[in-house]
């Protein structure tokens, strides 16, 4: 099994952004993701202001840093209805110099916000018009028939329109599940997130290998013990250990 992407969740406002882009060149295959919804990232809140800066330096680098969002709250049931909220428009139009997103993954948050309504044709559209992005859906055995139903409907398009899986039993607690499942699909690739810490990722990247087996469309994504303990503040430290037991583990097999 080979790690697509190291993901490193949740960094904010009171995170250099210095720090936050150096650790995204820790190497190709980690991901910085920022979480989004309008009591945090609406216009002119700080961590917006944030954000913004950290996007603009990262458009002036050589190697462009692996930038995620995570949609939660209203912004994420606005997308399962089929709508991008305004607030977001610029970020996820915002281009590099060589006309790539300059967030090229978005993740939908449903699991962990309880979105009751799931608009399957209007999710559709939303892919199939943006193929350069990437569109991850949190999945929980709550999200499992609308995922089925999402790949059915994607499959009467005739273009190649992708869409991925994070399974996170926990809806995004920091909850370590005690059984990793296989892969939702076959054709998708699949994150795992829940409880993953620099101390445990080794041991649980072995249980996860053993039922991917040899795909090499899988990622992690770490959150809550990413931070330092009893604060909600992101630690570079906690995450530079977190991915270098990742990338030791991936050298070994």
């Amino acid at each position: 099994m080979n790690l697509r992407y190291i993901t490193c969740s949740d960094p904010r406002e009171d995170t250099p952004i210095e720090d936050i882009l150096h650790l995204s060149q820790t190497a190709p295959n980690v991901e910085i993701a920022v979480q989004a919804h309008p009591s945090k990232m609406s216009f002119d809140m700080p961590r917006r202001k944030w954000f913004e800066c950290l996007l603009k330096e990262s458009l002036s680098m050589p190697t462009a840093p692996n930038l995620a969002v995570h949609l939660n709250l209203d912004w994420c049931d606005k997308f399962c209805q089929g709508i991008l909220a305004p607030e977001i428009l610029d970020l996820f139009f915002l281009l590099r110099e060589d006309a790539t997103p300059a967030i090229r993954r978005w993740q939908i948050n449903i699991h962990g916000s309880k979105t009751k309504s799931f608009k399957i044709d209007n999710v559709a559209r939303i892919l199939v018009n943006y193929p350069s992005r990437e569109f991850i859906f949190q999945y929980g055995a709550s999200e499992y028939h609308r995922m089925q139903r999402l790949d059915n409907r994607m499959k009467r398009f005739d273009v190649e329109t992708n869409f991925s899986i994070l399974y996170d039993t926990s809806g995004g607690a920091g909850k370590l599940t005690k059984n990793w499942r296989a892969p939702l699909f076959e054709d998708h690739s699949q994150g795992y997130a829940g409880g993953l810490s620099p101390e445990n990722v080794s041991e649980n990247l072995d249980k996860i290998a053993k039922v991917a087996g040899d795909r090499t469309d899988i990622w992690i994504d770490a959150e809550g013990k990413l931070k330092t303990p009893g604060t909600k503040t992101f630690d570079i430290k906690r995450a530079e250990q977190y991915i270098n037991a990742a990338l030791k583990w991936q050298k070994t097999k």
